[in-house]
């Protein structure tokens, strides 16, 4: 059994329990990003507590890796590197959100804020939150990090992915296409 850690609107949920085989049928059908990235981590795992950056492919991921970034975190974790970061989540890393603690919050930060959790516990991190932009507009907000390790014992990278739906409106996904 792997635990997963859940974060929904700034709490934490109860840690659950569910086999692995369990959730990759549950990916196949999975509509949402984090989903399907959660998934293909497990699968990647192969009875080891953590995959290495090697085993991620980016063709396996497919679409998926647009909006998906690699953290870095071998030498800092406080403040990581990004190593890759996805063409259409990178278009949305300079909107700002009001509400925050500093007006500079992107979507990037907000994906990578509880980043300090996934090295605490030692498991996949899955976000879900609302925040106000700066126009007023609420969004709606997913994203999931994945640590990584190359010696299969010190997280030294995490893989995450985000994205968001605005209230009542399009998603970012299809806004980009639109454009």
């Amino acid at each position: 059994m792997d635990t997963l850690s859940f974060t929904q609107h700034g709490q934490q949920q109860t840690n659950f329990e569910e086999p692995v085989g369990e959730l990759l049928k549950f990916a196949r059908k999975e509509r949402r990003l984090v989903g399907r990235l959660l998934a293909y981590w497990h699968h990647l795992c192969e009875g080891r507590d953590f995959p290495a950056l090697v085993d991620i492919d980016p063709a396996q991921i497919g679409d998926d890796w647009r909006w998906s970034f690699i953290l870095d975190t071998a030498a800092y974790r406080e403040i990581p590197n990004f190593s890759y970061i996805g063409p259409d989540i990178a278009k949305y890393s300079g909107i700002y959100l009001s509400g925050q603690d500093s007006f500079t919050s992107t979507i990037l930060d907000l994906a990578t804020h509880r980043l300090s959790r996934v090295f605490a516990e030692g498991c996949p991190l899955l976000i879900e939150d609302d925040v106000v932009r700066f126009d007023g507009k609420r969004l709606m907000f997913r994203a999931v990090l994945l640590p990584l390790s190359d010696d299969g014992k010190t997280i030294n990278f995490v893989m995450g992915a985000a994205n968001a739906k605005l209230e009542d409106g399009p998603t970012l996904a299809s806004i980009i296409q639109r454009s």
